[in-house]
């Protein structure tokens, strides 16, 4: 057995049933947590756990997820600009749809219009769980954040909240901000 822990967007086979997998633990856990500690108290100690897990491989993650690489930081946006909707459909699979709605020199937003965790949650009765899957993103977002990368992210609308789609709005950050 390998000592390589188990990264949701660098094991092998098909992606949704990868996501699939962790969405079911997370249903399962919040489900046993919630009887003991209520609802607040278990999504919380959910998201803090896993973001706690994700935060050890933000670096890998930005790479995989994005072609960001640590030596090149201020090619970011322009990784994010050309892998966003490429990389976003092998990693995560067909249970997410992307429309890139604008691409400029400057500016990268694309449109979540489906989502598997929105879906999964939903179907299953706990629609509440979904936004810790949309708090896991401040995780690279505050790495995105720092000015060494140049780039800046919002995420204006989520199907969490109701929206017809998860904007991820990226752009390229002014450059006086310094390396």
């Amino acid at each position: 057995m390998s000592n390589r822990r188990w990264l949701p967007w660098r094991s092998a086979g098909d992606p949704s049933r990868r996501w699939l997998v962790l969405a079911w633990a997370v249903l399962i856990a919040y489900r046993v947590l919630r009887v003991f500690v209520g609802t607040e108290r278990a999504l919380s100690a959910i998201e803090m756990f896993l973001s706690r897990q994700f935060q050890k491989h933000t670096s890998a993650y930005l790479e995989e997820r994005f072609g960001i690489v640590q030596d090149k930081p201020r090619e970011a946006f322009d990784r994010i600009a050309e892998n966003y909707r490429l990389r976003g459909e092998r990693l995560f699979g067909p249970r997410f749809t992307y429309i890139e709605a604008v691409a400029t020199d400057d500016q990268s937003h694309t449109h979540i219009t489906k989502c598997l965790f929105n879906d999964f949650f939903r179907a299953h009765g706990a629609p509440e769980v979904v936004q810790i899957f949309c708090a896991l993103d401040s995780v690279w977002v505050d790495e995105l954040h720092k000015p060494r990368y140049g780039t800046r992210f919002l995420r204006p609308t989520t199907l969490a909240q109701g929206a017809d789609a998860c904007r991820f709005q990226f752009s390229r950050a002014a450059t006086d901000q310094g390396v």
